[in-house]
């Protein structure tokens, strides 16, 4: 759900505004409404100082360890932001030099130690010295009857051979071309390069180990400061944001806060006689949102943080959509052993979590994989066994044929379907009044005596409700052909309904449509884990190694077919609800956040 949310504004005499904002920053409760787009030298500066800081902080962080303990320093934060940047120069220059003494080597370590000095010596007495490289299959043996050609080095396909001559060449023009690359070697040796590679090895290293030194030290000192930063963006921002009135002597500000902490900010009010006054929002006001659901809805706040949150006055749909969601995603992965394999491992990677949004996201994970067990039983899969086939198990399994997975993705998008219209109902209802509610209504009446009447085709006997279905059917027409445009004429509300007919019955089964790829999701994935069952079973038949490959591969392969399930199980619901479920609802946004003045941590 939404909290209810009232709007105050504050009149103030300019001499206490700065007093009256460092109270409000302390209080932690207003949501400020920004007027005005500030953008001052000061606020510049502090958003970049805040980047950097942050950044570094990120940088940091894949050196810290769990065993890292916080060191003590003189620096302030600038300071060792300024010592960390450089360092972290000094490294990315180290490690550019690194590569290419390490490409020099390569080049050089198929010729040895050669000392380079001996070739002017060579020349000096007659004799020219080449180097050449080529492929194995391009050398030809023919150049060593015309040539002194000696073998230095083969690697990789590859070789490496001199040539020597007494400079008598030319006398021969009809001796074949050597076609291979000359190698010029580089003014150092291989020993020089080998000795300055382990030099910048070592102080790379040495660079590595004062990152991890100092990772958890710098990590608190930025995070404070980013801390510090941004309380005096905040107020510097909001010094900006209200009105003046008599000749720059009155500062009027507004904001919203939450009716559950309203008590603390009234007190505060009445006690420092500060005027104000206060508001319910209005139809065109644009209300900040804070979500107040409960402890279940609560983990798939951050799924409907990825659509966009709702306006003020519309629904918040977390709660409606959650159990659907959980529903989807264990169709999906229908498996009791996958099920059991994500509690696992979300429980796993919760404990070793710190964070607490990571810790919210594995209880999400564990509720997903009940679900996925759920399901399995539903549909009779253990690690893609058939259960069906097990005696005294067998039995209890609910869904027993193919068709009947295929009818329960219908059934569970049907139900959600008529529910999002039903929400749409009690929202117009809400807005605009009861008979704005009417052709909602009409629209779910008609679609349920329509799936009423059309469940015998999927098998179903819907007994004495199809006696009645045929009434509520006409019922609904009536409601959508007469109420859809509440206040005009009847011949503009049926000419309208028409067009709402079309849309509603186009609509409903292409929505529909899009739920039989839960069906396709469970069958591949089944699929899948059944190809993994008979390769896994077949290894066995391998003498002596057979159950430890067995083993292994029966590991792989469902935990690679559980990563592609749980991918899909998780996009395809997703896609669900923000198209299907959310145009049914008739959902609109998006609303801002609420952020209370003197509560953010970072500026973004």
């Amino acid at each position: 759900m939404i909290a209810p949310m009232r709007k105050y504004s504050f009149l103030l005499y300019h001499l206490d505004y700065e007093n009256f904002l460092s109270d409000l920053q302390k209080l932690g409760v207003v949501h400020i409404i920004r007027n005005k787009v500030v953008e001052t030298e000061s606020l510049k500066s502090s958003l970049a100082l805040i980047e950097n800081y942050s950044e570094a902080i990120r940088f940091l962080g894949k050196h810290l360890k769990e065993d890292s303990q916080a060191q003590d320093t003189q620096l302030v934060a600038k300071m060792l932001l300024r010592q960390l940047a450089t360092a972290r120069e000094r490294k990315e220059q180290l490690t550019h030099e690194r590569d290419i003494i390490l490409r020099q080597l390569h080049d050089l370590r198929p010729w040895g130690n050669f000392n380079t000095g001996l070739v002017p010596e060579l020349e000096k007495a007659g004799i020219n010295v080449r180097f050449y490289t080529c492929p194995k299959v391009i050398y030809k043996p023919e150049w060593e009857e015309h040539y002194l050609i000696e073998s230095i080095h083969e690697e990789y396909g590859k070789l490496f051979f001199i040539e020597l001559d007494d400079g008598n060449g030319d006398k021969h023009p009809t001796r074949p071309v050597i076609e291979a690359d000359l190698f010029t070697f580089p003014k150092q040796s291989l020993a020089e390069y080998e000795r300055e590679l382990k030099s910048k090895t070592e102080e790379l290293e040495g660079i590595e180990v004062y990152f991890t030194g100092i990772a958890k030290t710098a990590t608190q000192l930025f995070e404070d400061e980013i801390h510090k930063l941004t309380t005096d963006y905040e107020f510097e921002d909001a010094l900006q944001q209200a009105d003046t009135e008599a000749e720059d002597h009155i500062r009027i500000l507004s904001g919203w806060i939450p009716l559950e902490k309203e008590e603390g900010l009234t007190r505060y009010l009445t006690e420092h006689d500060i005027i104000h006054f206060k508001a319910n929002p209005g139809i065109e006001d644009e209300v900040p949102i804070l979500l107040k659901n409960n402890a279940y809805a609560r983990f798939f706040e951050p799924i409907s943080r990825m659509f966009m949150l709702p306006k003020y006055n519309d629904l918040d749909l977390t709660p409606f959509f959650a159990p659907f969601f959980m529903l989807f995603f264990g169709f999906c992965n229908a498996d009791i052993g996958y099920g059991i394999a994500l509690v696992i491992l979300a429980l796993f990677l919760k404990k070793k979590s710190k964070d607490q949004g990571m810790k919210n996201m594995m209880t999400l994970v564990m509720i997903f994989g009940i679900a996925a067990s759920f399901m399995g039983w539903v549909m009779g899969s253990l690690l893609a066994f058939d259960m069906k086939e097990w005696a005294g198990i067998g039995d209890t399994v609910p869904i027993r044929e193919m068709n009947h997975i295929f009818n329960l993705a219908l059934v569970l998008g049907v139900l959600q379907i008529l529910f999002g219209i039903l929400l749409s109902t009690i929202k117009q209802i809400r807005q605009s009044g009861l008979v704005h509610g009417i052709a909602p209504f009409g629209i779910f009446l008609f679609l349920l005596s329509a799936v009423i009447l059309g469940s015998p085709q999927l098998g179903a006997n819907p007994g004495v409700l199809a006696d009645y279905a045929i009434y509520t059917m006409y019922a609904g027409l009536v409601m959508i052909f007469f109420f859809n445009s509440p206040g005009k004429n009847v011949i503009i509300n049926i000419l309208s309904g028409i067009w709402k007919m079309y849309n509603v019955v186009t609509g409903f089964f292409g929505d529909l449509l899009s739920y039989i790829r839960l069906f396709a999701l469970s069958v591949s994935s089944s699929i899948l884990g059944l190809v993994v069952n008979s390769m896994g079973v077949g290894m066995l038949k391998i003498p002596y190694v057979g159950w430890l490959i067995f083993f292994v591969f029966m590991v792989f392969g469902h935990s690679l077919n559980l990563a592609l399930g749980a991918l899909g199980g998780f996009v395809h619901p997703l896609r669900l609800t923000f198209v299907e479920f959310y145009k049914n609802a008739e959902f609109t946004g998006p609303g801002p956040e609420y952020k209370p003045f003197g509560r953010k941590n970072t500026v973004k």
